[in-house]
């Protein structure tokens, strides 16, 4: 009788371990997607579980606190510097995007230059996919500053990850 319990409940651990692995997958970006005019073709990154690409569509860093309450912001001073777009493809996708369009996360990462630090905007991400889909719905490009919904500046340490990812332009 104790066999058939420690079975059971190591089959019920195995289970639910796998529902949660892929759960986790789900709500991690696949593919992030470079396009624009400072790029000849688009440059498509494939992310691993391993890959460390929080710098690009974090939701904890584009906040600033003024008066002890957190604000959302967008770095000044963007107007008029060259920046990428990219496209960020959250949850599963059998092959990889040739386009922004079905991605449900935009950004611009703007380039660093010699007197201002790199930089990235974002809109906000849909990580949600309602069963069957394997990934959310498509979200609008913004088409200005305007339409993000966060931003901040890279630090060293984020410039050198986006070099190890393969970021273009870096």
């Amino acid at each position: 009788m104790t066999r058939v319990r420690f079975g059971r409940r190591a089959f019920g651990i195995v289970v639910l371990s796998l529902l949660a692995a892929g759960q986790l997958f789900a709500v991690s970006p696949s593919y992030i997607l470079f396009y624009g005019d400072q790029l000849a073709a688009p440059v498509v990154l494939r992310l691993t579980p391993q890959a460390n690409s929080e710098f690009l569509w974090s939701y904890s860093r584009p906040f600033t606190v003024v008066d002890g309450v957190r604000t959302r912001s967008i770095p000044g001073g963007l107007d008029g510097r060259p920046y990428l777009k990219y496209a960020v493809f959250w949850g599963r996708w059998a092959a990889a995007p040739t386009g922004p369009e079905g991605a449900s996360q935009h950004g611009r990462f703007y380039l660093p230059t010699p007197t201002q630090p790199a930089a990235v905007v974002v809109t906000a991400a849909d990580m949600e996919a309602p069963p069957p889909a394997e990934h959310p719905a498509a979200s609008p490009i913004p088409t200005s500053l305007s339409g993000f919904w966060g931003g901040w500046m890279l630090t060293a340490a984020d410039i050198a990850l986006a070099r190890t990812l393969g970021v273009p332009g870096l």
